[in-house]
């Protein structure tokens, strides 16, 4: 999806983002957590590189996801290895709270000037890097449902797959079952799923199994082996329906999910100075548009244009967001269940 001009500017010019003094005189390398799949694999291949260079540094990526990230930086508190970790918006709470991540240096990140301030999280604990709609996905020969309670008919019988109660959308399917119980929207149906556990048990028949890797279950959507998937973030979707596969994203009349990808600052992790102008880098305009472009992600930062085949795929600028109502859950409120509600959905859907 990127285009020769941007690649150009990500690959053979170097950005502009000012040198940090002091880095020079320290040894020069980082450890950054990074997520694996497509998007992990162009942060090493075009953004990592270009950044060493600028830097004359080594930035080593160890791949992982949000739950697993948070593991890592608990394990290494005392002796820190990463200097950066991506983790999704869900999880700055609780590393803020356990005292694993640092407030960011604004005056040392620019790029912040662009930021929108909603993709700032827990008072300047973490920016947002790419923001996905969460919503089904089905295979492009089955006329996807209007309402979410559709779901629950019987012509769904053993055809749709189920997120695994592990991956962070399992929380967006109890959200969805609260609104259908209840008839309230997403906002006020999150503070009432313990209403909705019947309503969670009667999708079983329908439930032809669960999945844990977006991808391969989209792959598998594709080629007709269910209608639908529920629930799902669209950089695992969108990628394949570009390349015309039969497979896409559908959002019913309750409403998108937004699925959000961070940054933050490991507390005390090394090289500080530099961990923070890779963070800077991360959200320059100039990267954000071919990630963008690339993982077909909305970008987190303003004075962004795409070209009417990209933007297509994306909830941008900010006001198309809002357009679309994409919603984002307390996560505050929902971390401190989630164990006990994974543990009652995993009962539910040992199938």
């Amino acid at each position: 999806m990127m285009t020769t001009t941007t690649r150009r500017l990500l690959l053979g010019t170097a950005l502009a983002i000012p040198f940090v003094k002091g880095v020079a005189a320290q040894t020069r390398e980082i450890v950054v957590g990074i997520w694996g799949g497509a998007q992990g694999d162009f942060v090493k291949r075009q953004i990592i590189p270009a950044f060493e260079r600028d830097f004359s540094c080594k930035v080593l990526a160890e791949e992982g996801f949000t739950l697993a990230n948070l593991a890592k930086m608990r394990a290494t508190k005392d002796n820190p290895r990463f200097s950066v970790m991506f983790i999704d918006d869900l999880a700055i709470p609780i590393a803020k709270a356990e005292g694993l991540i640092a407030e960011l240096p604004r005056d040392k990140m620019p790029a912040m000037a662009n930021l929108y301030p909603r993709f700032l999280y827990n008072e300047g604990y973490g920016t947002a890097l790419g923001i996905s709609l969460g919503g089904i996905f089905h295979n492009t020969r089955v006329r996807p449902p209007e309402s979410y309670a559709d779901l629950w008919d019987s012509r769904y019988r053993g055809k749709l797959k189920l997120v695994s109660p592990n991956n962070t959308p399992s929380m967006f399917f109890l959200i969805v079952a609260a609104a259908v119980e209840t008839g309230k929207p997403y906002a006020e149906a999150q503070y009432e799923i313990d209403k909705a556990w019947d309503r969670i048990a009667a999708l079983k028949p329908n439930i032809q199994n669960l999945f844990g890797d977006g991808i391969q279950a989209a792959n598998e959507v594709a080629q007709g082996q269910a209608d639908i998937g529920l629930l799902e973030y669209s950089k695992y979707v969108y990628p394949y329906t570009a390349r015309r596969a039969p497979v896409t994203m559908a959002f019913p009349k309750e409403g998108a999910f937004a699925g959000t990808n961070c940054q933050v600052l490991v507390k005390n992790g090394p090289n500080q100075e530099l961990a923070v102008a890779f963070m800077n880098r991360m959200i320059e305009p100039t990267v954000q548009k071919p990630f963008s472009e690339f993982a077909l992600t909305t970008p987190p930062v303003s004075g962004i244009t795409f070209s009417a085949d990209t933007q297509r795929w994306i909830a941008y600028p900010v006001e198309e967001m809002d357009r679309r109502g994409l919603f984002t859950p307390d996560w505050t409120y929902i971390n401190a269940r989630r164990s006990a509600w994974t543990e009652r959905l995993n009962r539910i859907f040992s199938l």
